[in-house]
């Protein structure tokens, strides 16, 4: 790239000049980015734009759910989301730009001394890679709403500072709230005004499970069940092909690493078997013995 040449000048040039329909696709699309963008694309041409909204993302302050916002002022656009996303493509006509620069300050290398180092390289949507990940996309894709937007805000301001300071793989997902019968009601009408503690702690557990707004609900579920499972000792437990029972002292270890001076590792055992006997009503069961415990109920043929 010519030096003094940015990422973002290159994304401005091959729209300013455009005379079909542009498409902006990335997963991280930052308002003040975008607006740079929009100042050039001529208001005549439609402008479709793929995102992917997670909460943890934009806590982290990568990611805008605020660019409907700037979209729907502009008019003639369609926004759509893809959870999965990871490519960057900006297309005017048939000519593309493809590479690794989201639409953010530092992406476009207008971010001063915290700009990344991208690459972006001139093709042309009709070659096969290209055409192949664009016929991806919109089998994947699903309209954004405003109720997203609201819902995926929200979700990110309830996480906690450290968990927005936090890099996503380092975060390990545990739900500390006792109500999981709650939690797919609060994904789908967060509430508002004053939140007592009990429902803060279920908004807590939403946000920090970094799913996408506007899942169906079996959806949902599944992507719940899938969190779960990944917890040590529920995948023990899950994968267990007899009658077992798993009990707080066979989780003591695990439960030890995680508990502090909010939740002690009593209060998480208590929290993890409301979800699994919620969430695998089919496998497990809440039992009570000299404790509570979870058992893993072999299946009748």
């Amino acid at each position: 790239m010519i030096a003094g040449y940015t990422q973002g000048a290159r994304i401005r040039a091959l729209f300013e000049y455009a005379d079909d329909d542009v498409a902006v696709i990335a997963p991280f699309i930052k308002v003040d980015a975008l607006r740079s963008l929009l100042e050039i694309i001529p208001d005549a041409l439609h402008l479709r734009c793929v995102s992917r909204w997670l909460p943890r993302e934009i806590a982290a302050g990568v990611s805008d759910p605020e660019v409907l916002d700037l979209l729907e002022v502009r008019g003639n656009f369609s926004l759509s989301l893809v959870d999965r996303l990871h490519a960057k493509l900006y297309i005017a006509g048939d000519r593309c730009l493809v590479g690794s620069a989201n639409v953010t300050g530092a992406g476009f290398g207008e971010g001063g001394a915290g700009s990344n180092i991208e690459v972006l390289v001139e093709s042309s949507i009709d070659d096969p890679g290209i055409a192949a990940t664009l016929e991806a996309i919109a089998q994947a894709e699903r309209a954004a709403t405003r109720s997203m937007a609201r819902t995926a805000r929200r979700l990110a301001d309830s996480l906690s500072i450290s968990m927005k300071l936090a890099d996503a793989s380092d975060v390990r997902w545990f739900p500390r709230s006792r109500r999981p019968e709650q939690v797919y009601r609060f994904y789908i009408d967060l509430p508002t005004g004053f939140v007592g503690a009990a429902d803060r702690i279920v908004l807590t557990d939403l946000a920090s499970s970094n799913l996408p707004p506007g899942l169906e609900e079996h959806k949902f579920k599944d992507a719940i069940r899938s969190l779960l499972a990944a917890i040590p000792p529920a995948e023990t437990l899950l994968e267990s092909s007899d009658d077992t029972t798993l009990t707080r002292a066979d989780a003591s270890s695990w439960l030890e690493t995680i508990s502090g001076d909010e939740f002690s590792a009593n209060d998480l055992w208590i929290a993890f078997v409301n979800w699994m006997a919620y969430f695998f009503p089919d496998r497990v069961m809440k039992q009570e013995i000299a404790e509570i415990a979870l058992r893993r109920a072999r299946v009748l043929g």
